[in-house]
């Protein structure tokens, strides 16, 4: 009698213990098929940005100043060192775009994982001329534009996440060309140059950006070549490249590796989905750091924001 009850009590358990097993196994099987289904590839490649003019992009000079001396008056005056604010807009890399930033992922990413960044374009503008005083007390308008240093890359990582954020971080060398807008004077200040041993030489492959040796006038002939690179006094140790039109078709060597802080742009949690089968950034991020922010917005913003306001007027 005994032996009948214990057989009937165990047969029970032990089915449960079996059921219990096997809805472990199945929710396993669930929970690891439903994670494999959420994660993403991301080949490699680029994301374009327009930048507007919202005041959300801009560099603050107060940490590195522009040395003084730097700019000259038409009288020989030097300048006073500069530590402003500069609010900027984005200046489209080529015609017919809004396009004024490019950042590539250089690796294929299956979600979770982290890719490296190159930033391979960079076209921004001042969206007022800042005002250089000498120390005569003159003074003289210069419009900025702000592209990226001729010696040195702009790198950083982006970790994309499989909840449809990402976190990513770059550090930029930008290069500053002033352009005088009393007689069209050129300076270039070049944050990601060494500030000693810089050569200029002429590349006919097109690999890069430098000075120009020499310039054409309408006859054929040429005029005198522009000066070599020059070294400004800045506390960075930047580059500055005077009286010299910045075009392709040149290389700039730097013969050491000290240059300026880059400048860190950082964004957290930031929104990713997939557009017409491909990776995008559906919506404006700013990348931001103490002194330097930018507010980069998904292609065709410029456009909308241009139909807005004709609707409103």
């Amino acid at each position: 009698m005994k032996e009948i009850t214990r057989r009937l009590y165990t047969k029970p358990v032990m089915l449960g213990v079996l059921l219990l097993v096997g809805m472990v196994v199945v929710l396993g099987l669930f929970v690891t098929t439903k994670t494999r289904a959420m994660s993403t590839f991301i080949p490699a490649g680029d994301d374009l940005f327009e930048t507007t003019g919202n005041g959300e992009t801009y560099h603050n000079f107060a940490a590195s100043p522009i040395p003084a001396g730097f700019f000259t008056s038409n009288g020989g005056s030097p300048s006073q060192a500069y530590n402003d604010l500069v609010p900027l807009v984005g200046k489209p890399l080529s015609a017919g775009s809004d396009i004024d930033t490019i950042i590539h992922r250089n690796e294929d990413v299956t979600t979770p994982g982290t890719t490296t960044l190159t930033m391979t374009g960079l076209s921004l503008e001042s969206i007022n001329p800042i005002t250089i005083t000498y120390s005569d007390g003159s003074s003289e308008a210069w419009s900025v534009h702000v592209g990226l240093s001729a010696f040195k890359s702009s790198t950083g990582s982006m970790s994309i996440g499989d909840g449809g954020t990402f976190d990513s971080s770059l550090k930029v060398w930008p290069k500053f060309t002033f352009t005088s807008l009393s007689d069209g004077e050129v300076k270039v200040l070049d944050t990601g140059g060494s500030g000693s041993g810089l050569t200029a030489q002429s590349d006919s492959g097109g690999s890069g950006f430098a000075v120009a040796q020499s310039a054409s006038v309408s006859d054929g002939s040429e005029t005198e070549p522009v000066p070599a690179p020059t070294v400004a006094p800045a506390p960075c140790r930047a580059v500055a490249i005077d009286d010299a039109e910045v075009v392709e078709g040149a290389t700039v060597s730097a013969a050491s590796t000290a240059s300026c802080p880059p400048v860190t742009l950082t964004s957290s949690n930031s929104p990713w989905a997939i557009c017409n089968g491909h990776f995008c950034i559906p919506r404006p991020i700013t990348e931001a750091e103490l002194l330097a922010s930018h507010n980069a917005s998904p292609p065709g913003t410029k456009k909308k924001i241009a139909v807005q306001q004709a609707a409103i007027r």
